[in-house]
């Protein structure tokens, strides 16, 4: 009757005792360390990779940030400059420049019919469509040219410009078509017109 009882004691304790790999039903403080230290060699790599995915979008952000940046700086500064070298060139009135001769009052009836006229334009403008019935022009309009003008200064660089220079102006600004052809008696007989609107506006002064 004891007997029994003692086996039982000295197999457990044999047992337990035990280190054999073939029972392995108990991990030895090794086997748990290497698990602990696996554990955390996984999440520390698990980290880094996170924590190197995350700089590559926030470099990746920022890359994309400074190219939209810089496409629209690129735009502001392709907005600012407006006018195109040539067309600034080609509003100045040319070296040797001759204006067309002609009838006053020839050309004053063909200038009014061109300032009404919006097949010089290419959006559908024609000069009438800023300047009816006097409307549209600034207080500098009365000054004899050659004179400062806002427009000319601030879109073409002009300190001074002629009247014919402004007829020029407005074709290439505001009714975006090329200038007439310099000598022409188109040019001449809008220039001639614009005069008696000039007149017109002192007037009213």
């Amino acid at each position: 009757m004891v007997s029994v009882p003692m086996m039982t004691v000295v197999a457990v304790a044999g047992f337990n005792a035990s280190s054999g790999p073939g029972l392995g039903l108990i991990p030895s403080a090794e086997a748990a360390q290497g698990e602990a230290e696996g554990e955390a060699k996984g999440e520390a790599e698990g980290a880094a990779k996170g924590e190197g995915e995350a700089e590559g979008r926030a470099e990746g952000e920022a890359e994309g940030r400074a190219e939209g940046e810089g496409e629209a700086e690129g735009k502001a500064e392709g907005e600012a400059e407006g006018v195109s070298a040539k067309l600034k060139k080609a509003v100045r009135r040319p070296e040797g420049y001759t204006p067309y001769q002609g009838n006053v009052a020839d050309l004053r009836a063909k200038g009014e019919k061109l300032f009404n006229d919006t097949s010089l334009s290419s959006n559908g403008l024609a000069c009438a469509t800023c300047h009816a019935n006097g409307a549209g022009y600034n207080a500098t309009f009365k000054n004899e040219y050659p004179h400062a003008v806002a427009m000319g200064k601030r879109d073409f660089g002009m300190d001074m410009v002629y009247l014919d220079e402004m007829v020029q102006i407005c074709m290439v600004a505001p009714m975006a078509a090329e200038p007439l052809e310099w000598g022409s008696e188109e040019l001449a007989a809008l220039t001639e017109y614009s005069r008696v609107q000039q007149k017109e506006f002192i007037d009213k002064q």
